[in-house]
């Protein structure tokens, strides 16, 4: 299990970064993996997941459609298999405003390009088996730019606060090594 914190320029937001998984040194391009603040919408196939939208707002049946956006944190871990992953995308949502970097992200009106590039930054996680893995901050850090320049960005990671692991110690009190502490660093481009 895995679970991160995504920020933007010193603020924690509402995020996700999907994560590709590495075979011999490139990235599989068949799988994916978001993880940080995920809904259901966001681990299908587009055309399945707003299949499943429409079809619950034709019934008006919007129970699951707004649960999602609120949830507790021990609600926030994804399963993730052991590996080497690198990030190809991340979002950050305030309320109504979004930022993200990133191509490799979930479009619902289109099918997926099949291409992706890791972002720039902290990209990289090595996951171990077995694990429950705090892998830390991820934060979107925007460059300053000028007048008439497009906005760029780079992704910057930390540890966890303290306080934050001591939460995780408690909800896990039994974990002893498999709980472990760490933080994207610095992989391919």
């Amino acid at each position: 299990m895995i679970i991160v914190r995504v920020w933007k320029d010193g603020e924690p937001c509402r995020g996700m970064a999907r994560l590709r998984p590495l075979k011999g040194g490139q990235m599989d391009m068949s799988r994916f993996i978001n993880i940080g603040y995920v809904t259901t919408f966001d681990t299908k196939p587009q055309l399945e997941a707003m299949a499943n939208a429409f079809g619950q707002a034709l019934t008006l049946d919007f129970s699951g459609l707004r649960s999602d956006h609120v949830k507790e944190f021990k609600d926030q871990f994804v399963q993730i298999a052991p590996g080497s992953y690198v990030m190809t995308n991340i979002t950050c949502t305030f309320g109504n405003s979004k930022s993200w970097m990133g191509g490799d992200r979930s479009n619902p009106f289109a099918a997926e390009s099949g291409s992706a590039t890791p972002i720039h930054g902290a990209n990289m996680i090595e996951v171990r088996p077995g694990e429950i893995l705090d892998a830390g901050i991820i934060e979107i850090r925007s460059d300053n730019v000028g007048l008439f320049e497009r906005r760029t960005g780079t992704v910057t990671a930390s540890h966890a606060s303290a306080q934050d692991q001591a939460k995780l110690r408690e909800m896990f009190p039994n974990a002893g090594k498999r709980l472990r502490f760490s933080a994207f660093r610095h992989g391919i481009r």
